[in-house]
């Protein structure tokens, strides 16, 4: 927009007003002046500044575009008021009382009406009003009940991330089991042996006097122990914050219940002349055997985190790429059954460390535990007068809620699995892979299991008609690999060493006991004696071998290979273990001399055992590319058969020794809850010699001792 009007239009408008009242004619004047005298002679009140916004980049943009919009109303208001049919004062007279302008019709410049066009550049988004939300009192209470009833998912890691990780836990989780166990030994003297006659006299507790020293020796020693367990007794209190209480939360609740019980105790003989409860030594507290669960329970733990650390160490060995074990529903003839596969154990760390049978159900039962304590305790109070009475049954229900054996039952079975499965190369997914090795009846066994790497040579060959050995063995090496034959294995580092190179084959085609592809432009066949013979191609009969490997091109025969198998120690043994386990083995090779025969002459087995489809099953199920639908249940770190059979016996094993782990401790559980029921119901002194800590406790150790004893088997097979 000019500061100045046309020169012609200035002289109009001078010629049709006059000059301004009290303003000299001056031939010179600016438009400036003429607006300045129609405004009342006094110039317009300073705009005020610019608000700032929280854009500091766009000011001088937002600046320029509301000056050039204050320029064209002024403009629009003094061009109406210079026509000449009204006089300035008229215009100020027609001017509406409420101070707003009348717009007057005109037309905007190509530069206004760019400004004016509709635009929300200036609209704030939802993101920029986060910036400047209102204040609100945060709520610590809530957030922390928050954080406490929900667990914030992380990432997770992998078995190399892992590793470490778990095997730090370990070693710690092992000193603080031999200090807890250090400190329970002394703890369980004093409770078990007051009848024997030789505890110290501040350390006996009976009815002559206070016990208060005997009372603050244990309560002094169960404490010490329960800081050996922090983290066992923490879990069990968010567990049960969360409303998912399991078998810590009964650890956390029987020691909670002993000590109460002993507060008890000092609280009666503080108020009255005597306790009831401790006038008979069997009324003793149950310290001890509170204290005795928090070392089981880290004894368990370091067994757990040791088979994690175990597991962990094989599967990283491999990277992130390694063999797998894979379960899948229909693999063969419509059954269940395991197969090799190489893939990425991405959910190996997360399977491995699912819950466990044992958890599963004591998650269940111990809410049912918890209301059981308390109404057998005022069921058995019932029978006998005094409140204190209560707390003593209450503690020995919560005692008996906890058997030696729940924090064994799995992790013993499980530390034994994973040590004996990490020297033979192998490691189960947990308690996953061992549900997942139940439910196989079918093991796809394959060239590399039977014949791993070492176990094949080339002993000699022989070649016919005019062909060089270089073309031979190029020959045979490449149309073995594109066949996946393990008899590659044999001829790999001859080739390496004669002629560096394999060729391209075209149209492979397997047949029972050869193949056959071109190349070069050659039709190559190679097979055994009798598929030789089924192509028409003569042998001489001094060539002869069923353990040979002959060679044609164009149908002539070109070369014999004599191939070596020695047989390897430990896939025999791996074949007869799966043998006694009455595991269905499926031969999906494609080595065109391994046969039941040949299983039979090289590992002694019988060769009916063995199922040996035909050849298009056995390169569909062998096929590295093939797709499957199912879960990893153990990963390898080694060739061959051993590590494979070990894994998938292993898990078996696993999960039928939980089970029956799991069996006992329900026995011992259910057990020890209707025998505390039945003799804190009877009279006082029957209920105060049966129902002591030493009985108790022993009842305890019996149920553990004959887990212990089955668990001990549980990885010898």
């Amino acid at each position: 927009m000019s500061d100045r009007l046309p020169d012609d239009e200035l002289n109009e408008i001078k010629e049709l007003i006059g000059p301004p009242d009290g303003l000299p004619d001056k031939p010179d004047i600016t438009y400036e002046d003429i607006l300045t005298e129609l405004h009342m002679g006094a110039p317009a009140p300073p705009e005020p500044p610019l608000r700032e916004e929280p854009f500091p980049a766009m000011d001088d943009e937002l600046e320029d575009i509301e000056k050039r919009t204050r320029e064209m109303r002024d403009y629009a208001e003094k061009a109406r008021s210079l026509r000449p049919e009204k006089s300035a004062e008229k215009a100020t007279a027609e001017k509406p009382a409420d101070g707003t302008i009348e717009t007057a019709e005109f037309s905007l410049s190509p530069e206004f009406e760019a400004h004016f066009a509709p635009s929300d550049v200036f609209q704030m988004e939802d993101e920029a009003e986060s910036h400047f939300p209102d204040k609100e009192r945060r709520n610590i209470v809530k957030e922390l009940w928050q954080r406490l009833r929900s667990r914030e998912e992380a990432p997770t890691p992998t078995p190399a991330q892992a590793h470490p990780r778990a095997h730090a836990y370990t070693v710690n989780l092992r000193l603080r089991t031999v200090l807890a166990f250090a400190l329970t030994c002394p703890l369980v003297i004093v409770s078990c042996f007051q009848t024997w006659g030789f505890l110290p006299g501040f350390l006996t507790y009976t009815g002559d006097g206070k016990p208060y020293l005997a009372l603050f020796f244990m309560v002094l020693l169960q404490t010490l122990v329960m800081l050996c367990g922090i983290d066992v007794l923490g879990r069990g209190a968010g567990d049960l914050i969360r409303l998912k209480p399991g078998a810590e939360t009964l650890v956390a609740l029987s020691c909670f219940s002993s000590l109460l019980y002993v507060g008890s105790i000092v609280l009666r003989n503080t108020t009255s002349e005597g306790s009831l409860l401790h006038n008979t030594v069997g009324f003793l507290p149950f310290n001890a055997i509170s204290a005795v669960s928090v070392v089981f329970a880290l004894w368990g733990y370091s067994h757990r985190y040791a088979a994690y650390a175990r597991a962990y160490k094989t599967a990283a060995s491999q990277g992130d790429t390694c063999d797998c074990v894979i379960s899948e529903e229909k693999l063969w003839g419509g059954l269940p059954g395991f197969a090799r596969h190489t893939a990425v154990p991405e959910e190996f760390v997360a399977q491995t460390e699912a819950p466990d049978i044992v958890s599963r159900v004591m998650r269940f039962f111990t809410p049912l535990l918890i209301v059981a304590s308390i109404v057998l305790a005022v069921l058995s109070a019932s029978y006998h007068e005094g409140g204190q009475y209560f707390f003593w049954a209450f503690s020995a229900f919560c005692c008996a809620g906890v058997p030696l054996t729940t924090f064994c039952s799995y992790p013993f079975v499980f530390s034994r699995v994973a040590a004996r499965l990490s020297h033979m190369g192998a490691a189960v997914t947990g308690w996953t892979g061992a549900v997942e090795m139940s439910r196989g009846d079918v093991i796809i066994i394959e060239d590399g299991d039977l014949f791993p790497s070492g176990t094949l040579a080339l002993n000699g060959l022989k070649i016919l008609g005019d062909h060089s050995f270089e073309t031979i063995i190029s020959y045979s090496a490449s149309l073995l690999r594109a066949s996946g034959s393990g008899l590659f294995k044999a001829l790999e580092s001859v080739v390496k060493d004669h002629s560096g190179y394999l060729r391209a084959v075209t149209g492979l085609e397997m047949f029972e006991g050869g193949v056959s592809g071109s190349i070069g432009g050659n039709r190559v066949m190679m097979g055994t004696l009798n598929f030789m013979h089924s192509m028409g191609i003569q042998v001489p009969p001094e060539l002869s071998s069923k353990s040979a490997v002959f060679t044609s091109v164009n149908h002539d025969l070109a070369g014999v290979l004599a191939i070596s198998y020695t047989p390897a120690t430990q896939v025999k043994g791996a074949l007869l273990l799966l043998e006694g386990q009455k595991m269905t083995n499926v031969l999906a090779v494609r080595d065109i001399n391994i046969t039941p025969t040949l299983l039979r002459d090289k590992f002694n087995i019988n060769p009916d055992l063995p199922e040996f489809p035909v050849i298009e099953e056995r390169v569909q199920l062998s096929d590295p590319g093939r797709p499957y639908h199912g879960k990893v249940a153990a990963v390898l770190s080694r060739d061959g058969l051993c590590p494979y059979a070990e894994a998938v016996i292993g898990g078996q094993r696993l999960h039928r020794f939980t089970i029956i782990n799991l069996c006992i401790h329900l026995i011992s559980l259910v057990l020890g809850m209707l025998l505390v029921f039945y003799f804190t119901s009877q009279t006082q002194p029957v209920a105060a010699v049966t129902l002591s800590p030493a009985n108790l406790l022993l009842f305890m150790f019996v149920w553990w001792a004959l887990q212990w004893l089955i668990s001990c088997f549980s990885h010898r097979y």
